[in-house]
């Protein structure tokens, strides 16, 4: 009785909100605990990554529903370690996809959009690794609502990569501009030697586009390494998709690796750019 007494009493001074935030933590505990029989259970083959993937999305999911009572940074800071162990685990990469990582950013951007260490590892990983640029720009704009040039600190670099990431992969040269513009804007607030630098080379991206939005052999190398990264079909089918559109000849050797040919129009007109930048 007294043990139990003791017990009620601990609960009571954890008070509800954490109680809860407990409660949930612990449903997702199991399903960890399920994750890891998953792991140690045998070989890894494709089927069981395929299920471990739908165990940490169904986590991830309920992340998402459960409330956080305050815990908010907390909480986003143990996804993004679940997120770094999801990445890192290179076999059971190989076996499948990195799908989930637009996921994690999402369920991190949710909960912490002032994270800003953890984008440069979400973002590279949602667009590179998962084949998803879109997703990433929508996720960078969301957390980007939050901001503001000063909090957090140096907050232009994403402002940077969400240009990058517009001009590369989703050739959306006008929406490039604008984030290079607001990337120099926010880091003229600083005056250290490396904000000063981010500002002038935002200025000078800013100047290309203007002067030649064309670039199409860096959207023709960034979506190439999306191909050569991608490790499910539909990751695949989109990135030849966008490689084709832009008039590249894509073909899978006998080794099932991708072959390009880039048509000399297309390295033509990037000589002229490159002619148009240096003058």
């Amino acid at each position: 009785m007294v043990a139990i007494a003791l017990v009620g009493k601990g609960l009571k001074s954890l008070g509800l909100g954490a109680l809860a935030l407990a409660s949930g933590a612990a449903i997702i505990t199991l399903q960890q605990f399920r994750l890891n029989n998953l792991k140690q259970a045998t070989d890894l083959t494709p089927e069981i990554v395929e299920r471990q993937a739908q165990t940490e999305a169904a986590s991830l999911d309920l992340w998402q529903q459960l409330p956080t009572y305050g815990y908010d940074n907390l909480v986003s800071d143990w996804i993004f370690l679940r997120f770094l162990q999801y990445f890192g685990d290179d076999e059971a990469r190989k076996l499948g996809d990195y799908r989930l990582s637009t996921d994690y950013f999402e369920v991190i951007v949710d909960l912490d959009p002032w994270f800003k260490e953890g984008y440069y590892y979400l973002s590279g990983s949602s667009s590179l690794y998962a084949g998803t640029p879109d997703r990433t720009v929508e996720l960078l704009n969301r957390g980007l609502a939050e901001m503001t040039p000063t909090v957090p600190d140096q907050s232009f670099y994403l402002w940077r990569m969400k240009a990058i990431d517009e001009h590369l992969f989703l050739g959306d040269i006008p929406a490039a501009i604008q984030s290079y513009k607001t990337a120099a804007a926010w880091a003229a607030y600083y005056d250290d030697p490396e904000s000063q630098n981010a500002q002038q080379r935002s200025e000078a991206s800013v100047a290309f586009l203007e002067r030649d939005p064309r670039s199409i052999m860096a959207r023709v190398t960034a979506w190439s390494s999306i191909l050569g990264q991608a490790r499910d079909v539909e990751t695949q089918r989109r990135a030849i998709a966008e490689l084709e559109a832009m008039g590249v000849i894509v073909r899978i050797d006998e080794n099932g690796r991708p072959r390009f040919q880039v048509p000399p129009e297309i390295l033509e007109a990037e000589k002229e750019a490159f002619q148009i930048e240096e003058n």
